[in-house]
């Protein structure tokens, strides 16, 4: 009885973000339709560029939005899949990227680790690890991606060079908005659901994703059951 409002105002929130959501989805698409009509009309124009760079962020934020509530909502479609190779894949795009950035970035990825889950939402929680690694990593520094078999579960880790992240902030990372550089206020249309919508992943497949640091540096690992 003490818990049952608690679970009804969450149940409540999911709902409204989700109808939101999609609501702001066609007056996203009809601004940034006549904005570049109009662009196309009138040529460059500093106002008008404005008005697509914001509804580029808001865009942005309602695809994330949309995809948390998706993963906390719906039970995607699960099957035996060949994480090692998946991860493989998806560390590609970010090579360049974390090159270009002036990092140097190292895969430790053991070969054939299946485990029962959806590949759309693996692959998704495998580049939230990365991006955040390139967005926080110190200038110069490594990123170091390692995947491995430990007990009978697949061990996810991404490791970058950054400055320590204090234990009262680290309770909060994974909770949705959160931003521990609250001056960048989304200006890189990063919004604090980054890892929120990892969590749910882990979650959504029986595991947990957890933050360390230690020596300048800072893991995220991700840990799901692995199949024989």
């Amino acid at each position: 009885m003490i818990i049952r409002p608690l679970e009804e105002n969450h149940i409540t929130q999911k709902q409204f973000i989700s109808d939101a959501g999609h609501e702001l989805k066609t007056p996203i698409s009809v601004v940034s339709a006549n904005a570049e009509l109009l662009s196309r009309e009138i040529g460059e124009n500093q106002w008008l560029a404005n008005i697509q760079y914001e509804n580029e962020r808001m865009g942005a934020l309602v695809t994330q939005l949309l995809d948390l509530a998706r993963m906390e909502n719906v039970t995607p479609q699960m099957e035996t899949v060949d994480f090692s190779h998946l991860v493989s894949g998806e560390t590609l795009p970010f090579e360049s990227v974390i090159y270009e950035n002036g990092m140097v970035f190292h895969c430790e990825i053991q070969d054939k680790i299946l485990v029962y889950g959806n590949s759309m939402q693996l692959k998704q929680i495998t580049a939230i690890l990365l991006d955040n690694a390139v967005k926080h990593s110190t200038a110069g520094g490594e990123i170091l991606l390692t995947l491995k078999k430990e007990h009978g579960r697949a061990v996810l880790s991404v490791i970058n060079d950054g400055d320590e992240i204090p234990a009262e902030q680290c309770k909060h990372l994974f909770d949705r908005f959160y931003r521990m550089d609250e001056a960048r206020n989304g200006e890189d249309k990063h919004y604090g659901l980054g890892l929120a919508i990892a969590r749910a992943i882990a979650v959504g497949h029986h595991g947990k994703i957890e933050v360390k640091c230690h020596d300048g540096k800072v893991q995220f690992t991700i840990s799901l059951p692995a199949e024989k």
